[in-house]
């Protein structure tokens, strides 16, 4: 990716989104993401990617991890909250120790749960 790509504001993305998908059905997985700031020119955010391009980042994350991310994916969205229930400070530091087994114990403590909850 290049160095000179510009942060565009999110209300502007919002405003072309329409156009920012034909963009990407058009150039498929050689488009170039899009980054998102709060404001134009700003620090990036976000990344807006074509799917294309998600797909085959996807492929290579899973061979050179040998993970499943659609197992993955699967998991997490299994332990999500129910839709209005929120996801708590405790919650949030459960999954992130999940995904960082190293550093559970310090972040289940930064975020108030403990290795035992259930």
């Amino acid at each position: 990716m290049s160095e000179h790509q510009e942060v565009h504001s999110a209300a502007r993305v919002a405003a072309t989104l329409r156009a920012v998908l034909a963009g990407f059905r058009q150039g498929g997985e050689l488009a170039l993401p899009l980054l998102v700031g709060e404001q134009e020119g700003g620090e990036p955010e976000a990344v807006v990617l074509p799917y294309d391009l998600f797909v085959v980042l996807c492929q290579a994350l899973e061979r050179v991890e040998h993970l499943d991310l659609g197992d993955l994916a699967a998991s997490r969205l299994a332990d999500a909250p129910a839709p209005g229930q929120g996801l708590d400070t405790a919650a949030l530091a459960r999954l992130v120790a999940e995904a960082q087994p190293k550093d559970a114990g310090d972040l289940l403590q930064a975020g108030g749960a403990s290795a035992h909850e259930d």
